[in-house]
C-alpha cells in the first residue's frame, strides 16, 4: 500500500491564504452540492457547483437570479422566510426545499445559509440534494402550501415526543379565527397568496422547516425545539402572519389568532397512547376553538385524558358490536299536503349520551364506520318489519371515503333487491370529504342502484356549496339554526330562496328541519321549500310505523333535540 504524500507546508503567507481558502471550499463541496452567494436583496453573485442536474440551468446562468425564484408557490414563500431568518439570526440550518427546473420538474433539497460578521451584506447558501430514500419518505402534505396534512403533522409530533429525552419539542396549536372567510372574500390569487406566505411562516418556525400543518379550517400545528421562553418566537410568528394578512388585504381585527403550547414527551406512553394522546390533542384544540385549551404536557396532563379516551373506545366498540343502542324515527312530511314522504333513523344512546357527541367522537377515534353499519343494519330490520315504509339512514363523510366500509356496505344493502327505493341515505357534514371524487363516486353508485341520496345540513358549513357541486343528490336539507335565523333576518331568508332556486335547476328537492310551529312551516313555504321535518309533524318514533298523514300539531312550543 502506497503511503498518501505528506502535506507541504506552505512557503509563504500568501500560500498559506491560498491553502486555507482550497480546505473551506473542499469542505463545502464535501457537504453540498451547489454553493450559492447572494447580495442582501437574495440575488445571487456567485455560483459553483452542479446547477444543472439540480435547477436545470448551467451555472454560469445563475448570477443575476433571485434564490426564491429557484422555486415555485409555497416554496418561493418558504425560501423568502429562510433568507429573511439568516438576516435575523445569523444562520439557518438546513431545511428541506422543493427546487424547480424549467421544465416543471423539481428536486428535493437541503437548503442551508448563513451571513459572516465581516461580510453582512451577504448571504452564503449550501444546496444538498436528498437522496430519492429520504425525498420519497416525505410524509403527505398539501401540494399547494407545503404543509404537512393532519395525519404527517401527527407523525411528526409522535416522532418528536419519542425524541424528547435527547431533543425536547413542543407541539404549538395555532387558530386563526376568520382565516376561512377572509380567504373567500380575496380575489383567488391573493387568496392562495396569503396560504402560500401562512405556510412559509408556519414551516420557517417548525423542526427541520419541515413540521408544520393544517388541522383543517382555520387550524393549524407546528412542532418547534423546545427553548424554554418562546415568548420571543410566539410574538415575531405572530407579526409574520401579521404583516401577510396586511399585505394581501385583509381589514384589521379580521382574522384573530389563538395559540396553545403542549410539551412533547412520551414519558410513561405506550406506542398506541402516545398515538391516542396527540390525535386527543389536536382534536380537543380544534373543538375548544383554540380558546379553552389549558392542557401543557403530553405525557402528564394527558395521561388521564388518553386512558379516559382508551377506555371511552372500548365501550363504544362493545356498544356497536352487541348493537345495544336504539333506533328513532322522524318523519318528513311534504309541506303542502302534510303527507309522509320518508321517515329518518335517529341513534338513541344509553345513558342520555348525546347523539351528537357519540358520532363526533366515533369519527374522532376511528370507529364511525362500523357505527354506520351497524345502524344501516338496525334500520334494514326496521324495513323488513314493514316494507311498506321509507327510511333515510345517515353516513358520515368519513365512512363514504373508506374502502373497507364501501365492500361491508356494498354486502349489507346487496340483497334489499325490491326495497332499494324504500331506503334512502343522508350524507352528513359532522366530518370534512378530503377525497371528493371518491365520495362522489360512491354516491353516483347508490342513486344508480335506486337509493335516494341526501346532503344533509345544507348552511351549517363551508363544504356544503363545495359538496353541492361535487355530488348529485336528490335531496338538500337545510340546517336548521339556518333556517331559524331566517325568520328574523332578511339576509338569510335570500340565502334560503336562493338555495331553492338552485335546487330547483338542479333537479333536487329542499327539505327544511327544526320546523316546530305554524309560523316555521308557512315561512319554509314561502321560501321554496319542499319537504318539511320537526315537532310541528311529529317526534321521533321508537318503532318505524306504516306511512300515515302526520298531524300538524299547533302551539308547540318545546325545544328541539
Amino acid at each position: 500500500m502506497t503511503a498518501p504524500p505528506a502535506d507541504h507546508a506552505p512557503k509563504s503567507s500568501q500560500d498559506a491564504v491560498r491553502l486555507e481558502r482550497d480546505r473551506h471550499v473542499a469542505f463545502a463541496f464535501a457537504a453540498a452540492d451547489l454553493l450559492l452567494e447572494a447580495d442582501a436583496q437574495g440575488v445571487i453573485i456567485k455560483a459553483s457547483g452542479a446547477a444543472q442536474s439540480i435547477v436545470g440551468v448551467p451555472v454560469s446562468s445563475l448570477r443575476g437570479v433571485r434564490v426564491e425564484d429557484l422555486s415555485d408557490g409555497a416554496e418561493r414563500a418558504f425560501v423568502r422566510r429562510l433568507f429573511g431568518k439568516t438576516h435575523e439570526v445569523g444562520r439557518v440550518d438546513p431545511m428541506p426545499v422543493d427546487m424547480t427546473r424549467p421544465d416543471g420538474t423539481s428536486t428535493r433539497v437541503l437548503l442551508g445559509a448563513c451571513q459572516l460578521p465581516n461580510l453582512p451584506s451577504r448571504v452564503f447558501l449550501s444546496v444538498t440534494v436528498l437522496p430519492n430514500s429520504l425525498a420519497i419518505a416525505n410524509l403527505p402534505r398539501d401540494e399547494n402550501t407545503g404543509l404537512l396534512t393532519q395525519d404527517g403533522l401527527r407523525a411528526r409530533a409522535e416522532e418528536a415526543a419519542r425524541n424528547s429525552g435527547q431533543t425536547p419539542a413542543r407541539l404549538k396549536l395555532l387558530k386563526l379565527e376568520g382565516l376561512e372567510g377572509a380567504a373567500r372574500q380575496l380575489p383567488p390569487d391573493r387568496a392562495a397568496l396569503m396560504m402560500e406566505e401562512i405556510a412559509a411562516a408556519l414551516r420557517a418556525q417548525s423542526v427541520g422547516g419541515d413540521a408544520a400543518g393544517s388541522l383543517g379550517g382555520d387550524d393549524f400545528g407546528i412542532v418547534t425545539a423546545t427553548r424554554g421562553d418562546d415568548t420571543a418566537s410566539d410574538a415575531a410568528l405572530m407579526r409574520d402572519l401579521g404583516e401577510v394578512f396586511r399585505s394581501v388585504g385583509v381589514r384589521e381585527g379580521q382574522i384573530s389568532t389563538h395559540l396553545a403550547q403542549l410539551d412533547l414527551s412520551a414519558q410513561g406512553l405506550s406506542d398506541d397512547d402516545l398515538g391516542r394522546a396527540v390525535t386527543y390533542a389536536m382534536n380537543a384544540f380544534v373543538k375548544s376553538g383554540g380558546t379553552g385549551f389549558g392542557v401543557k404536557s403530553l405525557a402528564g396532563g394527558l395521561a388521564a385524558a388518553v386512558k379516559e379516551t382508551v377506555d371511552r373506545v372500548a365501550s363504544t366498540r362493545k356498544m356497536i358490536e352487541e348493537g345495544t343502542f336504539t333506533l328513532a324515527y322522524q318523519p318528513v312530511v311534504t309541506i303542502k299536503t302534510g303527507l309522509v314522504h320518508h321517515y329518518e333513523a335517529l341513534s338513541r344512546f344509553s345513558g342520555g349520551k348525546s347523539t351528537f357527541e357519540t358520532i363526533s367522537f366515533s369519527e374522532d377515534v376511528g370507529l364511525v364506520a362500523a357505527l354506520d353499519l351497524a345502524v344501516c343494519k338496525q334500520a334494514l330490520e326496521a324495513l323488513r318489519v314493514n316494507p311498506s315504509a321509507r327510511v333515510a339512514v345517515n353516513l358520515s363523510g368519513l365512512s363514504v371515503q373508506t374502502e373497507s366500509f364501501r365492500q361491508s356496505f356494498s354486502e349489507l344493502i346487496r340483497p334489499l333487491n325490491d326495497l332499494r327505493g324504500n331506503l334512502l341515505f343522508e350524507l352528513t357534514e359532522s366530518a370534512s370529504i378530503d377525497n371528493l371524487q371518491e365520495a362522489a363516486t360512491f354516491l353516483r353508485w347508490l342513486r344508480k342502484l335506486g337509493h335516494e341520496v341526501c346532503l344533509d345540513d345544507f348552511g351549517a358549513g363551508a363544504a356544503a356549496y363545495s359538496y353541492l357541486r361535487q355530488f348529485d343528490v336528490d335531496f338538500v336539507k337545510i340546517d336548521g339554526p339556518f333556517l331559524n335565523a331566517a325568520l328574523e333576518k332578511g339576509r338569510e331568508r335570500a340565502l334560503i330562496r336562493s338555495i331553492c332556486v338552485l335546487c330547483a335547476e338542479l333537479g333536487c328537492k329542499v327539505i327544511g328541519e327544526m320546523i316546530e310551529d305554524q309560523k316555521m312551516s308557512d315561512l319554509a313555504l314561502s321560501l321554496g321549500i319542499d319537504f318539511g321535518q320537526g315537532w310541528l309533524y311529529g317526534k321521533p318514533l321508537s318503532e318505524l310505523p306504516q306511512p300515515v298523514k302526520a298531524s300538524h300539531r299547533k302551539g308547540v312550543s318545546e325545544t328541539w333535540s
